[in-house]
């Protein structure tokens, strides 16, 4: 039987029937060896690489793909197991060809020892435009589940405001924390949920000057009111801590992630 490398070595001979498929296969189609060093490369590759077989032959991939391709993890993968390996739009870009997407296959054969076929189907521009509508679809339908959810959850809230409020009314002031948590929560919720509701924005929230002390004692309160019920906590830090440029209810709900 004729190796690999010798069907593809004839690739350019005009009695090899093996070569003639070579030459004419419209995806681009690379032979590497045991150290990722090209040994073959079918026309459509040249191509692909915009470069010719006889410097082709003088580079390993690396010289060819950026670092940080996945396509590296991918023959690695291949190698260790033995058995192909394929993946779709895996990101070929470089400076020199800018970026590009290809679906690559990667096959090890057994002559040479350790040698790869590598096959790339190079996403066209049309395939890229698509996929990023898609993106932009899938987008769209979040922020869309985003309203109808932050539409479902803003009425019931609402009601759980007010009923605080109206207990508020009938109680002496020193026993009105509860009820002024509960309000000040609902707030906070709904100003989450304001935010769920303009899902993809990716604007910059606006800082203002916050008294970390009132952030803390927040969270306190919240902690012990919930899922810290029956927990000591213990304040210790100095209270002349100057304000911090921040979005107060976000650094309560990062404060309170921390402390669950």
């Amino acid at each position: 039987m004729v190796s690999v490398l010798q069907k593809l070595r004839t690739a350019g001979a005009a009695d090899s029937g093996t070569g003639t498929i070579a030459n004419a296969l419209p995806m681009p189609v690379m032979l590497l060896g045991a150290k990722l060093e090209v040994i073959y490369a079918n026309p459509a590759a040249e191509q692909f690489f915009d470069t010719g077989l006889t410097l082709l032959r003088k580079q390993t991939l690396a010289d060819l793909i950026a670092p940080h391709s996945p396509l590296f993890q991918l023959v690695t993968q291949a190698a260790e197991r033995n058995a192909s390996a394929a993946e779709r739009d895996i990101d070929l870009s470089t400076p020199k060809h800018g970026e590009r997407l290809a679906d690559v296959t990667v096959t090890p054969v057994p002559d040479p020892e350790g040698a790869i076929l590598l096959t790339f189907q190079e996403r066209s521009l049309a395939q890229r435009m698509d996929r990023q509508l898609m993106a932009r679809g899938a987008v769209r339908s979040m922020h869309g589940m985003a309203a109808v959810l932050a539409h479902e959850i803003k009425n019931p809230l609402a009601g759980i405001r007010g009923a605080a409020q109206l207990l508020e009314e009938g109680l002496p002031p020193d026993e009105r924390e509860m009820t002024q948590l509960i309000v000040a929560e609902a707030d906070r919720i709904r100003n989450l949920i304001d935010r769920m509701e303009s899902f993809g924005d990716t604007r910059t929230f606006v800082r203002h000057p916050v008294n970390i002390h009132e952030v803390l004692d927040r969270v306190r309160k919240v902690a012990e009111s919930g899922f810290a019920r029956g927990v000591t906590i213990v304040e210790t830090f100095d209270p002349s801590l100057p304000a911090v440029s921040g979005d107060h209810d976000q650094l309560i709900q990062v404060f309170l992630n921390l402390v669950r």
